[in-house]
């Protein structure tokens, strides 16, 4: 089995290969063109695999890169953009695999990043999930849209990924044989656990997404709560002082010595009580006040 791997899918070495192996013009310019299918086709004595490999960025945002395959029965061409470490393993194998070996191995190793991919996924989503239990800033919510988008690119990857296993143990071939079969349907259900995890983590970010704005509305009400308290508690002074200091001509008696210390006296006692009261009545911030009120149905008993 030759093994031909090509790094720069630009370059003249792939169309002499293409008139070697008679590869269809349609792959080839597959091959060369960016942000393709994945996806798998039987060409004339050769199937042609469209593959994605992803990786995990700053920010959680996803890379995304090509790999095409093309497998016959005594040759594999590979061809990709710059280094693809997920070969290297592989391309020290090559003289003792057949090539379906090498479309399994290959598949296998894909679905392996995609696992490791998963897990660092879940990891970014338990870390958001500890920054909305603690202390939710606005930023949070800009992640959230960002991971969601990462998960629904990765599921979509890994779903096709999945049909191309399905795919490359029915499509009408001769190159893979029948013992391959129960190893492609390994990275099928391998494949179909990950769609389960993704799901799972998918489910996860919703609830987040809920606790966030559940989080943001408890905050916005406490805070028009505390603004509510401060306005009904400052009433009384602001009543007093504007009834007195209209610019009009007061009864003589507002002009004794003592009418200042008895206005105020009374502005206290009015705002005192109504601290009271709004405590009495747990309106306060931390009230315990209308639970001492009501122990014996506090603790299931009648009352008397």
């Amino acid at each position: 089995m030759i093994w031909h791997d090509v790094s720069d899918p630009r370059q003249p070495e792939l169309d002499e290969l293409a008139a070697t192996y008679s590869l269809h013009p349609l792959h080839i310019e597959d091959c060369r063109q960016t942000g393709r299918r994945a996806k798998v086709e039987a060409g004339d004595g050769y199937l042609f695999v469209s593959l994605k490999l992803l990786s995990l960025e700053a920010e959680d945002r996803l890379a995304v890169s090509d790999l095409a395959l093309f497998v016959g029965k005594d040759f594999v061409i590979t061809v990709h953009s710059g280094p693809a470490p997920l070969l290297e393993p592989l391309l020290g194998m090559r003289n003792e695999l057949r090539s379906d070996e090498v479309l399994y191995r290959v598949l296998d190793a894909v679905a392996e990043s995609y696992l490791a991919l998963a897990e660092k996924l879940e990891d970014a989503v338990e870390a958001l999930e500890s920054q909305v239990m603690d202390l939710p800033r606005p930023d949070v919510l800009e992640h959230i849209g960002r991971l969601r988008s990462t998960i629904l690119h990765f599921r979509r990857v890994v779903n096709v990924t999945r049909h191309i296993a399905f795919q490359a143990r029915h499509v009408p071939n001769t190159i893979v044989t029948p013992n391959l079969s129960p190893f492609l349907r390994d990275t099928h259900d391998d494949l179909a656990v990950i769609l389960d995890l993704i799901a799972g983590e998918r489910d996860r970010l919703a609830t987040i997404l809920d606790v966030y704005l559940s989080t943001v509305a408890n905050r916005t009400t406490e805070a028009i709560r505390t603004l509510t308290l401060l306005s009904t508690v400052a009433l009384p002074a602001l009543v007093v002082t504007s009834l007195f200091g209209m610019n009009i001509e007061y009864p003589s008696w507002t002009r004794s010595p003592a009418m200042f210390t008895g206005v105020f006296v009374l502005t206290v006692a009015i705002t005192l009580f109504l601290l009271w009261y709004l405590k009495r009545n747990d309106y306060l911030p931390g009230g315990t006040t209308a639970e001492e009120r009501r122990p014996d149905r506090a603790r299931g008993h009648p009352r008397k």
